[in-house]
């Protein structure tokens, strides 16, 4: 196996245990094997908006990014990778080293972060319209990239963004912490999806049948970086930080979804046959404390008894 196929391998095999935050750090560390660079960064945005919402950068300081933005109707590489897919672009592509050294974005957007050489792919998913751009560097000029290094990105960069999808649909199949599995998705600050599961979909156009596109309607996409849980008319969304993206997770709304975030831990711990004592010890609560709000939920979900509110949570899961 030579060293493009183990760095395929490894992406898929050895890339599942990593956490979402870390993926791409790990996954460009071991693309410098068959690629060598200095820095990279790895771009997401959508295609309609023109512009990325999610950039990190890697070996290079992080108001390069910036940077990039200020100077990207002048960077004669992003035409090129548009009409290109998916087909690895070098600098030298679309200018020469003579007019390139000499341009205003060298002096102003490259030069003063150290960048000397740049081979970039773009990769376009038709699902949603999401793109992802790969971008390498190395700071001396007399490495420029060869046209191995050209092939073996070609062949990388398609691996890198679908590994990547892939890392991220393992947390969408990650249990919620309460119950049972709820359709999920992935989203970046923007309201954007990245990745969706069919069920989540469905949910959504079912309760918002004007919903169109790839972009999460309005009323779910305000709560993005503000409240862990709330509901939008039949719909309950749960949402936490998954990296620099969200994981999202909705439901229809039932009767324990009435009940605080204390009242729910309490009946939870109950129902799984915990005394009032051992439900406090497990919570941090006192026993007349955990009696409080078992009190109280039993009124908000009409029961009486242990039995009924076994049965009752039982039935949802």
């Amino acid at each position: 196996m030579d060293a493009l196929q183990r760095f395929v391998s490894r992406l898929y095999r050895a890339g599942v245990e990593r956490p979402a935050e870390d993926f791409q750090r790990w996954a460009l560390q071991q693309l410098k094997v068959i690629v060598p660079h200095d820095a990279a960064v790895w771009g997401m945005g959508h295609a309609e908006r023109g512009r990325f919402h999610n950039v990190k950068v890697f070996g290079v300081d992080q108001d390069y990014a910036n940077a990039l933005e200020r100077w990207l109707g002048e960077n004669p590489i992003y035409p090129k990778l548009a009409e290109n897919p998916g087909a690895p672009v070098d600098m030298r592509d679309v200018q020469g080293d003579e007019v390139f050294y000499k341009s205003r974005i060298y002096r102003n957007c490259f030069r003063p972060f150290g960048v000397e050489r740049i081979l970039s792919s773009g990769h376009m998913d038709p699902r949603c319209g999401l793109y992802t751009l790969l971008s390498l560097y190395r700071f001396d000029r007399d490495r420029p990239f060869s046209r191995r290094d050209r092939q073996n990105f070609r062949v990388a960069g398609f691996h890198l963004v679908h590994a990547c999808s892939h890392n991220y649909f393992l947390h969408l199949a990650r249990p919620a912490s309460e119950g049972s599995d709820r359709p999920a998705a992935v989203v970046d600050c923007e309201g954007v999806l990245h990745e969706a599961q069919p069920e989540f979909i469905a949910l959504l156009a079912q309760h918002m049948p004007d919903w169109q596109g790839m972009h999460l309607p309005q009323a779910v996409s305000a709560g993005i970086g503000g409240q862990a849980r709330f509901a939008v008319g039949d719909l309950c969304v749960q949402i936490e930080p998954l990296a620099d993206l969200y994981l999202l997770r909705i439901w229809e709304e039932t009767p324990l979804d009435r009940l605080t975030a204390r009242e729910r831990e309490v009946v939870y711990a109950v129902s799984r046959g915990l005394s009032h004592k051992e439900a406090g010890r497990e919570l941090g609560l006192a026993p007349t404390t955990v009696s409080s709000h078992l009190y109280r939920a039993y009124a908000k979900l009409g029961v009486g008894s242990r039995s009924a509110l076994a049965r009752l949570v039982h039935g949802m899961n």
